[in-house]
């Protein structure tokens, strides 16, 4: 794939663009739609349910789905949060799911939840 000249200054505009906005800007669109920080939160902060702690896993799955896609959440979270970080690695790293008649989000899931309350 070749760039062209044309591509090459509109990116480097962009790059100086970018990289004149005050830090706490660029913290925030960094925070906010790179990782998703509240999203993240958010999931740490269900884990810590009641709900979860009766393995009522079914509230977690939409909101890890989405996380899951982001690498930068899915770095943010396997910072924060050792289990995750286990989990994540042996569910989609090795494609090992513990829960074998669930599909791999249900049984990454579950198996953050097992590994808290065990």
């Amino acid at each position: 794939m070749e760039i062209n000249t044309q591509d090459s200054i509109a990116m480097a505009k962009t790059v100086r663009l970018i990289n004149s906005l005050p830090d706490d800007v660029m913290r925030h669109i960094y925070e906010e739609y790179f990782v998703g920080i509240d999203t993240c939160n958010k999931f740490l902060e269900l884990l810590k349910s009641e709900n979860s702690i009766s393995l009522e896993y079914k509230p977690l799955i939409k909101i890890a789905g989405r996380l899951i896609q982001s690498p930068c959440a899915v770095e943010y979270l396997c910072g924060k949060h050792q289990i995750f970080k286990k989990v994540y690695i042996e569910h989609y790293i090795k494609n090992n799911k513990s829960f074998l008649l669930m599909n791999m989000l249900e049984s990454f899931v579950l198996s953050i939840l097992m590994h808290l309350y065990h």
